[in-house]
């Protein structure tokens, strides 16, 4: 008589089709290093790339259809803002068709604050882990397995006693005191060969975790007090069994790479000497960086033709009170000095600003518009992305917005910045119009032509270049031409019915990053620029001289 082993599915919905949920291979890793489990449990894990909302009567269907075909006697997901309605319409239809099976969540989304709020009654679930996830799912393993620890006594879940009762909150868990403490999900055999042969891969890689920051914002640091690192030799080691199978890109998913500079500089220097044909994407707090990682950047960079580096950058803002408000607290110098550096060493930058923070109207989200537009122009092509302010469960935030009252939806995706008495909608409307064409000019050649997805450099038009020679000779500023641009892209696309011209502008960042290109072509964008003529007395009330920012 064969023991058979309890069956359990890990399910990762990416935010993009390209990239997969490095945390549910780590859970995976950190339960199998124990041979009692391992001898319990078959772990499987499913990475499914992103879920169009628009789709969903068509995508979720089969998804589901598979993991019922399984017979898990557990199911797992591992949630962010963009997955987590999607996650709970799967949740729903896996509790009708298989209602013996459990159901735990986990994630980013799912904050020990959030829960203490009583928030997940709602969501379709009978477990929930908090904070790292790692030895909170090992002990609830064993706890199905053995029936020890007690479930009440596993630090970072929540749970209900019956289906229609409240959830339960244990203790809130302690983060891991070294990163290495999991074992490698790629060192172990953990990650399959299926996910790593797809196309253009993006492999994510940690090196530490934590973060320099504590953004109001944001609940990483609520469950993190500390940075905990990984090995050099580790880091390494993992990036050298990427390369051999195959992979060329890898996503590190740090919060801020440069949060130790000495441990920066020794993972470049070592990959340099790896001599590692790669192109690799690392996100950093601006002024975390100085002239010797800058180089070392360059250096890597240069070691191949395909290499490349981008660097995500968070601004969000340029107004100091707004920083300060948000506990970000970074001064316009550190941008400057941060995308000096940038330029002088010819690296690549993806530049966020948020849309939507407290106390910030119209004036002010363009005076920071007009100053990263700037930044492009002056720069080696960067990509300016944009993102509505999401007001998370668990975070400061929303006792600000609650303050100042600011109204979010939870439609699609949840906690979405709706309008405020600083920035009513029909602003708000405007800033996402703008952006939306700020974004297209900066990302018509996929990150404007050093793609990290793309096995090749681009040969397109470069409106970007057209867009800043139309603006000198129009004697325009950057925001007044891309008014113009708004105002003929609403007469341009009437007649489709675009998102972009509906009255309330639904699903902004997806027609950002999926529908532009469709939808407006690049002629069109050159022609309209080319037959624009000088205006006299067009001058903006907000115009701003970035120079003087």
């Amino acid at each position: 008589m064969t023991n058979q082993l309890s069956k359990a599915i890990l399910v990762g919905i990416a935010g993009s089709n390209n990239a997969f949920s490095l945390s549910l291979y780590n859970l995976k890793a950190f339960a199998y290093n124990v041979p009692e489990i391992r001898a319990k449990w078959d772990l499987s894990i499913i990475q499914h790339p992103l879920i169009n909302v628009n789709r969903k009567d068509i995508e979720i269907p089969p998804l589901v259809g598979r993991i019922v075909e399984s017979k898990p006697s557990l199911v797992g997901f591992s949630c962010y803002m963009w997955n987590v309605n999607v996650f709970n319409e799967i949740a729903k239809a896996l509790r009708e068709r298989i209602p013996d099976t459990k159901i735990i969540w986990g994630g980013s989304e799912m904050s020990s604050d959030f829960l203490l709020q009583g928030k997940f009654d709602k969501f379709e679930m009978d477990f929930c882990v908090s904070g790292e996830g790692e030895v909170t799912f090992l002990e609830f393993l064993k706890n199905q397995s053995f029936g020890v620890p007690e479930i009440s006594s596993i630090p970072g879940l929540a749970y209900r006693d019956h289906s229609s009762g409240p959830f339960k909150i244990n203790s809130k868990r302690e983060a891991l005191e070294v990163l290495h403490d999991v074992p490698s999900p790629f060192l172990t055999g953990v990650v399959d060969d299926e996910v790593l042969l797809r196309p253009k891969i993006e492999a994510n890689i940690e090196t530490q975790r934590g973060c320099n920051l504590r953004c109001s914002y944001c609940t990483y640091h609520k469950d993190m007090n500390s940075i905990t690192y990984s090995s050099l030799d580790r880091v390494v080691s993992e990036v050298v069994f990427l390369v051999n199978k195959g992979v060329k890109r890898v996503r590190f998913v740090d919060a801020n790479f440069s949060s130790d500079l000495n441990y920066a500089k020794e993972i470049i220097r070592a990959f340099i000497e790896k001599q590692f044909e790669l192109r690799l994407m690392f996100e950093l707090i601006p002024g975390f960086i100085d002239e010797e990682l800058a180089a070392l950047f360059e250096e890597f960079s240069c070691l191949h033709e395909f290499n490349d580096i981008t660097l995500g950058v968070g601004v969000q803002s340029i107004k100091l009170d707004t920083n300060k408000a948000m506990r970000r607290g970074i001064k316009i110098e550190k941008f400057n000095y941060t995308f000096n550096l940038i330029k002088k060493h010819n690296l690549f930058a993806k530049i966020d600003l948020i849309i939507g923070l407290p106390g910030e109207d119209l004036i002010d989200i363009e005076a920071s518009l007009e100053y990263m537009m700037e930044t492009v122009r002056f720069g080696q092509g960067h990509l300016l992305c944009f993102h509505v302010l999401r007001g998370l469960p668990g975070t400061e935030l929303l006792e600000i917005a609650r303050k100042n009252n600011m109204t979010f939806s939870s439609e699609h995706e949840p906690h979405v910045f709706i309008e405020s008495p600083d920035l009513p909608r029909k602003d708000m409307l405007k800033c996402l119009r703008r952006t939306a064409v700020v974004f297209r000019l900066t990302n018509h050649r996929g990150w404007a032509g050093r793609e990290f997805i793309s096995e090749r450099k681009s040969e397109d038009v470069n409106i970007r270049d057209a867009f800043f020679n139309a603006r000198e000779r129009l004697n325009l500023t950057n925001v007044e031409l891309v008014d113009l641009i708004v105002e003929a892209l609403m007469e341009h696309l009437k007649e489709r019915n675009s998102w972009f011209v509906q009255p309330d502008f639904p699903f902004a960042e997806t027609w950002w990053w999926n529908f532009s290109a469709f939808e407006v072509r690049n002629e069109w964008i050159l022609d309209y620029l080319a037959s624009l003529k000088p205006q006299s007395g067009y001058v903006s009330s907000n115009a701003i001289n970035p120079s003087k920012v």
